[in-house]
């Protein structure tokens, strides 16, 4: 890791201040939902995000001098990732707690290296076999440190840990479509904004298939707080979308994969009263932040 960052450029510097914003997110995230439900967080943050990208993309005219592939393929992208990757990421915050989901849902990095072999006929190196596994062993600890001894793995899984994982694999599709579009055009703010926009626009719409109808249940306080966290999220997707423009990949994901330790330490700072961090939570966040940075420094 001492590596990357010696070299880093600005996309390196990009994608660490991404995790360091999305990490400030999460937390936000968390204190919202303690009066308000997750979807209507997400709707809230999604469509703060939204709104700011297209502001900001119009100000700058590339959103008007955009081609129209492109951009259905970052809507298709944010349709998976910023749709279903958002809520499902929010719903698991609140089911599991900060500390162990964000974990869990940074194991996007397993499902692109299937991806990776599936449709682009790669071969890992031994250095992603050994993420793959440091990341498989981290979740197991994690569902190990959260599950109670009178509940089945079955009713733990529905319970929590299926949010999460379901988050994962949304969100390792959107970083292929996403450099699709970028070979039409390297627009990385009007990527984050198209993508948002139909995000938002999917979760508003299938809402109602959501258990309870998607209800949404939302005080001032609680939307005080998904709209600070909207503005930390827009700052991030400028900060990572502008990365992975610029930088490779393989650097890029690997510096924006340390969420789970930036968010581990806030939750020590913040969220005392909250949740409770044990050494076993730390120790399978280290896990699966080492194989993030093994699978996509090596791919």
């Amino acid at each position: 890791m001492s590596g990357l960052f010696a070299q880093a450029g600005w996309g390196e510097l990009f994608a660490v201040g991404a995790s360091l914003c999305y990490s400030t997110s999460l937390i936000a995230i968390r204190q919202g939902v303690r009066s308000a439900t997750p979807i209507a967080g997400v709707l809230i943050l999604s469509g703060t995000v939204s709104a700011l990208g297209l502001v900001i993309a119009a100000a700058r005219g590339t959103l008007f001098e955009s081609s129209l592939t492109p951009v259905l393929i970052f809507m298709l992208g944010g349709c998976l990732g910023q749709g279903v990757g958002q809520l499902t990421n929010a719903i698991g915050i609140e089911r599991m707690g900060v500390s162990r989901s964000v974990p869990i849902q940074s194991s996007t990095p397993i499902f692109s290296v299937t991806f990776a072999m599936m449709f682009l006929g790669e071969r890992p190196r031994v250095a992603v076999i050994m993420g793959t596994l440091l990341i498989v062993a981290g979740v197991c600890l994690l569902s190990i440190t959260e599950r109670r001894k009178d509940q089945s793995f079955k009713n733990f899984f529905q319970g929590g840990l299926v949010y999460p994982l379901t988050s994962s694999l949304s969100y390792a599709l959107l970083p292929v479509l996403a450099n699709v579009a970028f070979s039409y055009q390297k627009t990385p703010i009007v990527g984050f904004a198209c993508a948002f926009t139909a995000g938002t626009v999917l979760l508003a719409v299938t809402r109602p298939l959501l258990p309870d109808g998607g209800k949404l249940v939302v005080d001032r306080r609680a939307a005080c707080w998904f709209l600070g966290a909207g503005i930390t999220t827009t700052i991030a997707a400028i900060f990572f979308w502008t990365a992975m423009s610029i930088a490779p990949v393989s650097t890029v994901l690997p510096l924006s994969r340390l969420v789970p330790l930036w968010v581990v330490l806030w939750t020590y700072l913040f969220l005392g009263g909250l949740e409770r961090i044990t050494s076993r939570i730390v120790l399978a966040a280290g896990m699966v932040v080492a194989g993030g940075v093994l699978i996509t420094a090596f791919k």
